[in-house]
C-alpha cells in the first residue's frame, strides 16, 4: 500500500491544530510518521473515538476510513523545514525522530464495487443457484446447515476478508453487498452471490405468492415471506432477505417493491444476453416488456424514450443514446432523434477504468460527441461527494480539461475528445 503501513493502527496527539502522530504496528514502534487531520477526524480522536482504520492492499493508496465511514487518500506532503518529534522522559527531552514529511488528507470514494466482485469471486463455488445445487455439505435440500469448516474449494468470505481487501467501512461494503444480491449465511457468516437467473426466479416467485395471499406489495416482511416459500421451494430465508433488499426499499424493516429496481436489474441482463451490440428502443422495449413480471408495470411512459430522456431513464447508467450515421444531425438538436430511430449502447460501469482521463478515452472512443448530461451517469462514481451540485461541477472541469466543447443546437455544449 502506497505511503503508508497496512498495519497503522495508534495515533497520538502531537498538536493543537490537528497534527498526529501515527506509529506502526509492524514491530518498529519507534518509527512515526506525522498525519495532519480534518478538524472534524481530529474531533472524533478527542472525544476518545478510536475507531479510525487505514485500508489497502500494498499496490493501494492507502486510504483512511473515520468514525463515520467516510474515506481520506492519504497523500505523502515533503516539508521544507526538517520536524523533530520530541518526548519528555525523567525531565529529559528525547528525540523519537527527524520528519521531512506529512500525510495529508483529502476525501475519495474508493471504487468499493468492483473490489468487493473480485472478492466475492474468491469463492469457487460460483454464484449461488439454490439448495438442490449445492455439494459441500454445507447447505443441504431442505436448507438447513452442516459442518462447513472445511474449505476445498476456494475461500470463505467473510466481513474481515472485506475488511482487509476493500477500503470502505463495512456500511458501504453491505450496500455494495445488497446491490450485487449477495447472501451470508447466518450460521457461518460467508458471502456468497446469487445467481442472476436464480435471483430472478425467487422475485417471480415472491410475486406469484403476493397474489395468492393478497399481500400488499409497499408492506412485506422477510418472515412472512420466508415461512411462506420454504415450505415448497427450501428457500432460505437469507436468500429471500438479499431479493428484498436489491428489489424493494425497506423502511423499519418493511419492504416496499421498487419497479424500477426491477426494471434496472431486467435491463442489466437484457444487455448482457448480447454483449456490446446496439439496441434499438423498440426491440429493447419488448424484451424488458417480455421479461417483467405481470405484477409489476413501469410509472414512466417508455414510448417517449427518445434520445434525449435515455440519461433519466431506467437505462440512464447502464447505456448511452446513439443512432445510425445519417440521423446523427438530430442527436443533439432541440427534439433530439426520436425513440423509433434511437439505438441504446450498453456502458457497464463496472468495466470501465477507474482514472478520469482512462475512463473519458474509453467513454470518448463509445461515442465521439458528449454532452455534460449525458456523460455525468458515467463519471459521478468517481466523485468524492454524493451532492449532486458537487458531482456536476467535477463533470463539468473534466470535460474542459480533456474534451472541446461547442454550444449545440438545442443550447447545450457538446464535447469532443482531446486526449491524445
Amino acid at each position: 500500500m502506497t505511503d503508508s503501513a497496512a498495519e497503522t493502527t495508534v495515533f497520538e496527539h502531537v498538536g493543537n491544530d490537528g497534527l498526529y502522530a501515527v506509529s506502526s504496528s509492524d514491530g518498529y514502534p519507534e518509527e512515526y510518521r506525522l498525519l495532519e487531520l480534518t478538524p472534524e477526524i481530529a474531533a472524533q480522536l478527542d472525544a476518545g473515538d478510536t475507531t479510525l482504520v487505514v485500508r489497502g492492499r500494498d499496490t493501494d493508496t492507502a486510504v483512511l476510513i473515520d468514525a463515520n465511514e467516510q474515506a481520506h487518500a492519504m497523500h505523502t506532503a515533503h516539508t521544507s523545514n526538517s520536524m523533530y518529534l520530541l518526548t519528555q522522559d525523567s525531565g529529559q527531552l528525547v528525540l523519537r525522530t527527524k520528519l521531512h514529511q506529512v500525510f495529508d488528507l483529502q476525501p475519495t470514494r474508493p471504487q468499493i464495487r468492483a473490489r468487493v466482485l473480485e472478492v466475492l469471486q474468491w469463492d469457487t463455488r460460483g454464484a449461488f443457484r439454490g439448495t438442490e445445487f449445492e455439494h459441500d455439505g454445507s447447505v443441504t435440500n431442505d436448507g438447513s446447515v452442516t459442518n462447513d469448516e472445511s474449505v476445498t474449494d476456494g475461500v470463505r468470505v467473510t466481513d474481515t476478508v472485506f475488511d482487509q481487501h476493500v477500503q470502505a467501512g463495512r456500511t458501504h461494503v453491505r450496500r455494495v453487498l445488497d446491490d450485487v444480491l449477495a447472501f451470508r449465511h447466518n450460521a457461518f457468516g460467508h458471502w456468497r452471490v446469487l445467481d442472476a437467473g436464480y435471483a430472478s426466479d425467487v422475485l417471480r416467485v415472491i410475486l406469484a405468492t403476493h397474489v395468492e395471499r393478497d399481500w400488499p406489495l409497499d408492506a412485506l416482511h422477510v418472515d412472512t415471506v420466508y415461512s411462506a416459500l420454504h415450505a415448497e421451494s427450501h428457500i432460505l430465508r437469507e436468500v429471500v432477505d438479499a431479493v428484498l433488499r436489491r428489489f424493494a426499499t425497506e423502511q423499519m424493516g418493511v419492504f416496499a417493491m421498487d419497479t424500477r429496481r426491477v426494471c434496472v436489474f431486467l435491463a442489466e441482463q437484457i444487455f448482457a444476453s448480447a454483449g456490446s451490440r446496439a439496441w434499438p428502443v423498440p426491440e429493447f422495449l419488448r424484451a424488458l416488456r417480455a421479461t417483467m413480471p405481470p405484477q409489476l408495470s413501469l410509472h414512466e411512459d417508455m414510448s417517449e424514450w427518445g434520445s434525449r430522456s435515455i440519461s433519466t431513464s431506467v437505462v440512464g447508467k447502464l447505456a448511452v443514446a446513439t443512432c445510425a450515421p445519417a440521423d446523427e444531425h438530430l442527436l443533439h438538436s432541440p427534439n433530439g432523434v426520436p425513440a423509433s430511430l434511437t439505438l441504446l449502447l450498453p456502458l457497464d460501469n463496472n468495466t470501465l477504468p477507474q482514472d478520469v482521463r482512462a475512463r473519458m478515452r474509453e467513454l470518448f472512443a463509445a461515442k465521439s460527441k458528449w454532452t455534460a448530461r449525458e456523460m455525468r451517469p458515467f463519471l459521478e462514481d468517481l466523485v468524492a461527494d454524493d451532492n449532486p451540485s458537487v458531482v456536476a461541477k467535477a463533470v463539468d472541469s473534466w470535460l474542459l480539461k480533456f474534451g472541446r466543447g461547442v454550444r449545440g443546437s438545442n443550447g447545450e455544449s457538446v464535447y469532443t475528445s482531446r486526449i491524445s
